[in-house]
């Protein structure tokens, strides 16, 4: 992990339009999911990381958890225009969310999501 990190910053520093993603399918051996990423462009920026615990430990229904964690930023010159002063003004968005879901039936998974 200490390794995807030291080149998610290199590749930060070296490119100023790029994307870096990583994913894990069975985080510490029990089906659990990780995703991270993030996208550079010319104009805004995005980072995302999601987690996925298929099973909460403990729950004999077998409820799955997925948490979401989103960071975004635009120029605010895209939303305002220019600033007479010349400063730069910028729009930043933190977005985060929880979902929950459960099997009912074999076939059948309602999802709770804030």
């Amino acid at each position: 992990m200490m390794q995807c990190f030291m080149l998610f910053i290199l590749s930060h520093l070296l490119c100023p339009m790029c994307s870096f993603a990583y994913s894990h399918r069975n985080l510490f051996g029990r089906n659990q999911k990780l995703n991270i990423s993030l996208e550079r462009g010319q104009i805004d920026s995005i980072f995302r990381i999601n987690y996925t615990d298929p099973w909460i430990e403990g729950d004999d229904k077998r409820t799955s958890r997925t948490i979401i964690i989103q960071n975004s930023r635009t120029p605010g010159t895209l939303v305002h225009g220019n600033q007479h002063d010349n400063s730069s003004l910028s729009i930043g968005r933190v977005t985060a969310g929880i979902e929950f879901s459960r099997a009912l039936r074999p076939k059948l998974f309602p999802q709770l999501s804030f």
